[in-house]
């Protein structure tokens, strides 16, 4: 059986999106896990994990840039929305509930703390123009700033620290979240 071309990069693609997959899921446990943990959760050999990912330093930007993928995708189905603001907040701290460990791994690998510093950037990027539009409307605080947007996702991260297993960290995450947004909205704009 002659296999065409086309279906190898068929399944290359399927297995490095398994790859990823695997990583984002481990990702959100723990920043201690092994090359070969990645491997087996995802269905494949060593050598196609190695050959896609080197390291664990490229598995970790990867996910990054899936994260980042996701929310600029977001940004470009809420424009013109009103609230554009606040779903793209959820979405940033759906993805701290997501990469919990990958911020653990960042404060002891530079490389790591390096794509998350160009991921910071790019977010403010995307909450630039919703921030700015949800202030004018009225329908956020008119001093919220986007070292708020940060803030808010400091506290998320803050509020699972001391939650054991990804339920529990989601829901003191959300937790946050929701006092947060009390904090943001104008009083006169809640529904």
């Amino acid at each position: 059986m002659v296999v065409t071309g086309s279906r190898l990069r068929s399944d290359a693609a399927r297995n490095r999106e398994a790859i990823v997959d695997a990583a984002r899921e481990l990702f959100s446990d723990s920043p201690d896990f092994s090359m070969c943990e990645v491997a087996r959760r995802a269905g494949v050999g060593q050598a196609t994990l190695y050959r896609n990912f080197p390291d664990r330093r490229a598995l970790a930007a990867e996910v990054l840039v899936g994260q980042l993928e996701r929310l600029t995708r977001c940004a470009d189905d809420c424009t013109g929305d009103p609230d554009a603001f606040f779903v793209l907040l959820r979405v940033l701290v759906e993805g701290v509930i997501d990469l919990y460990a990958l911020a653990e791994l960042a404060q002891a690998d530079t490389c790591v703390g390096t794509e998350l510093e160009l991921h910071r950037q790019r977010i403010a990027e995307l909450m630039r123009g919703p921030l700015a539009e949800a202030k004018a409307t009225g329908r956020l605080r008119r001093d919220a700033s986007l070292d708020d947007v940060f803030l808010v996702l400091l506290m998320a991260k803050g509020a699972m620290a001391r939650a054991q297993g990804a339920a529990a960290r989601a829901a003191a995450a959300c937790r946050a979240l929701s006092l947060a947004l009390d904090g943001l909205v104008p009083p006169g704009a809640r529904d």
